[in-house]
């Protein structure tokens, strides 16, 4: 799933980190001021400031591996790539102004196989490592260097030769510069055991919030809460195409377990903003969605959606908001959330 212009940022717990360069000694605020990413689910910490926020509209962050598929040897990763104000205006054109969601994603994708590469992070399952000669098949970048082994991971960090073909003056210059800088981002690295969403989410215990629906209208988590015996938090961003794909079935699960003590409530990930609440808007009208969607506060983007590895990500509360079942990354379908939902009533009612 590719995330353009938008990052899960921070983690959720105070880590002792190792560094593959000179450490710092520096506040979380302070690394914050500096320029410093955090990414809790794959186990790294970095600092891009400089050209990489001079630029920071022109860099496309997408996700890679497979959480959940453990036969799979990449378990999470991001890559970073300039993609150029040239195809930046194209993407926002077709956001804008294409209807069809199959031309959409035909459009998007079309959009993306032209960026530029910049590198990546990648962890691999230890037990699933490839041999050093095939790693460039799974990475798809030509320098592999490993940074860290964790038991159970191994964190690689990944980047390629530089290429401006097909790119105007300008982009040129922006790609170049970025490049440029890539040995110091990867110099500033620390890493640390990567930590599971469903570890950092479940590590919360219980879900409080006092926050605002899109029409201003205020929700108070424990009024919602105790109305049910169990709420499915959905997770969602206005960029996020399997998100939009799947609210006709999570509106039809709220509706058709309503009698059951069920309830579905949204948090969108991408707000507040106020292009991101009218995209919401705009989408949950369009797929008849009439369970309340939540605009998240500071905290919430701290505490819950800093603890996720993409979206959709959905959990579930008890009538008292307490955490209980699995953490689930990415979408399902009704019938696959139904018999999850069961598992978890069932194991409510043990």
């Amino acid at each position: 799933m590719r995330k353009i212009l938008a990052l899960l940022l921070v983690g959720l717990l105070a880590l002792s980190v190792f560094g593959c360069g000179a450490k710092e000694t520096l506040s979380e605020e302070e690394k914050k001021e500096q320029g410093y990413k955090k990414y809790t689910d794959m186990g790294v910490e970095f600092k891009a400031a400089g050209v990489w926020k001079d630029y920071a509209d022109n860099i496309d962050r997408s996700l890679m591996g497979d959480l959940e598929n453990e036969n799979e040897p990449i378990y999470n990763g991001i890559r970073y790539d300039f993609i150029s104000n040239e195809l930046l205006k194209e993407y926002h054109d077709v956001k804008k102004n294409v209807k069809d969601e199959e031309e959409k994603k035909k459009r998007y994708d079309e959009i993306f196989s032209a960026v530029k590469p910049l590198f990546s992070y990648v962890v691999f399952r230890d037990d699933k490592l490839p041999a050093e000669d095939k790693l460039a098949e799974l990475t798809n970048k030509k320098y592999n260097d490993k940074l860290a082994e964790y038991k159970g991971y191994i964190i690689y960090f990944c980047h390629d030769d530089y290429n401006d073909e097909g790119l105007a003056e300008e982009a040129k210059n922006m790609y170049r510069a970025l490049y440029d800088d890539i040995e110091n981002v990867k110099k500033s690295t620390n890493t640390f055991r990567p930590i599971t969403p469903e570890e950092a989410i479940s590590s919360l215990k219980k879900l409080e919030f006092n926050l605002k629906d899109l029409g201003g209208k205020d929700v108070i988590g424990s009024d919602v809460f105790k109305q049910n015996k169990l709420t499915m938090i959905n997770i969602w961003a206005t960029f996020c195409g399997p998100c939009i794909r799947e609210m006709p079935d999570l509106q039809k699960l709220h509706e058709e377990l309503k009698g059951e003590g069920v309830s579905v409530l949204g948090i969108i990930g991408d707000t507040p903003d106020a292009d991101n609440e009218a995209a919401a808007k705009k989408i949950i009208e369009t797929k008849g969605v009439n369970f309340i969607n939540v605009i998240p506060d500071q905290g919430i983007k701290d505490n819950l959606i800093g603890g996720i590895a993409g979206y959709p990500t959905s959990l579930f509360v008890d009538s008292e908001g307490k955490i209980v079942g699995k953490v689930i990354t990415g979408s399902r379908t009704k019938e696959e959330y139904k018999e999850i939902i069961k598992e978890v009533l069932n194991s409510l009612n043990k």
